[in-house]
């Protein structure tokens, strides 16, 4: 028996109402019966309760290591909903290793430095860091900065921020280093993971330029008071149209503004800024990562076909990276403000990756933001589709 034969990753999915039902369920679907080195949890807003991560991490022994996150929606190869879907992968040539950080309990970037750590654990020929971050924090960047500061540039970042089904109310995390398990609102946890065979990364967005580009002339983290030399909101609201009773209610510019990004260059491309609200005293809009002083941004609009397309863009760059192999499996982070643009279409990124990927297991989240940080890109992504092949 290979290396190949010996490693294994499994995905269950269960809708069942009740959570800590429907989180044993997809346990036990993901298991098949074998033992685990690691469970990543993904859970709807409603099924992300104690109740949830305990009987998971009970139907998979009570001694396994846990990662986890609420959600704005999952995803499987059995469909798209809400409701509780577990990943889990063991074998002789996968290790693993887990942090969390409390909120409240460090600054952003202290809180990435810690999570990234857990590569401390990990003697590996390839090595990743999953990363699970706040979804609430307004300088997501921060944390993909302290971890990168600890993974170094040898060490791909790989992962997304939990969501709360975009209600703005706070997102939950599941822990467990292998005793207790913990439900954490608004943390950050880290997952080191070591394989004896390559993990390819792949990204992707589908959106394109439109107009000139901008100079950012006033910045502070994720706040934007200038463009161009001008007050950011008037500048905005000019360029895209954005009319006055909208600018005026802050509920109506964020679903406005949510699909109306900005685009920061890059040298391969563009990372998506989004933009989700305005001030109106001071004339600033304000992202959920770092736009800084002197870097240039273009308005982004949507191609409805190119953003369906993007997922499987993403999963096939992953591929690519592990030499076109058939994966033991897949992890998405998929944005969930591109559901708000693709509409009824949603769905149709899924069929993609099953066209891709076949009978492959793969699972994914709606994500309040996404993170790839490796050489060719820099860290923390808005609209954009981030995949991890597990060969």
């Amino acid at each position: 028996m290979d290396g190949h034969e010996q490693r294994w990753f499994g995905v269950g999915r269960s809708v069942l109402a009740d959570p800590a039902e429907a989180g044993a369920e997809a346990c036990r679907a993901a298991l098949d019966g074998r033992p685990a080195t690691l469970l990543i949890v993904f859970a709807s807003p409603s099924h992300s309760t104690p109740a949830m991560a305990a009987a998971v991490h009970a139907a998979a022994g009570g001694s396994v290591l846990m990662v986890g996150c609420s959600t704005s929606g999952e995803f499987s190869a059995a469909g798209v909903g809400a409701g509780v879907v577990v990943n889990a992968l063991g074998g002789a040539g996968f290790s693993a290793a887990v942090r969390a950080v409390p909120q409240g309990s460090t600054g952003l970037y202290e809180a990435g430095v810690t999570a990234a750590s857990c590569l401390d654990d990990i003697d590996a020929e390839h090595r990743t860091v999953l990363l699970l971050g706040d979804g609430r924090s307004t300088d997501q960047q921060e944390m993909v900065r302290g971890a990168y500061a600890t993974a170094g540039a040898a060490v791909p970042l790989i992962g997304g921020c939990a969501g709360d089904a975009m209600t703005q109310t706070g997102t939950w995390h599941f822990f467990s280093s292998g005793g207790d398990v913990q439900v954490l609102p608004n943390a950050v946890l880290g997952a080191a993971i070591g394989s004896t065979k390559p993990l390819g990364i792949g990204i992707a967005h589908g959106w394109h330029r439109v107009g000139e580009p901008m100079a950012v002339t006033h910045s502070e983290g994720g706040k934007i008071f200038e463009l161009d030399g001008e007050p950011a909101l008037d500048v905005y609201a000019q360029r895209t149209g954005c009319p006055p009773e909208v600018l005026a209610d802050a509920g109506a510019f964020l679903m406005y503004a949510a699909v109306r990004p900005l685009g920061l260059a890059r040298r391969t491309g563009e990372d998506i800024r989004i933009i989700f609200a305005a001030d109106a005293e001071d004339r600033s809009i304000s992202g959920l990562a770092d736009t800084p002083e002197g870097a240039l941004v273009w308005f982004m609009e949507a191609d409805p076909d190119a953003i369906v397309a993007a997922t499987a863009v993403a999963a096939s760059a992953a591929l690519e990276e592990i030499g076109g192999e058939r994966p033991l499996g897949m992890l998405v982070f998929d944005c969930c403000v591109r559901t708000l643009a693709l509409g009824e279409r949603t769905g149709q990124s899924v069929d993609r990756l099953r066209e891709i990927l076949g009978p492959v297991p793969f699972s994914g989240f709606y994500t309040n933001g996404e993170i790839v940080r490796r050489p060719q890109a820099k860290g923390m992504h808005h609209l954009t589709v981030a995949a991890l092949a597990v060969l």
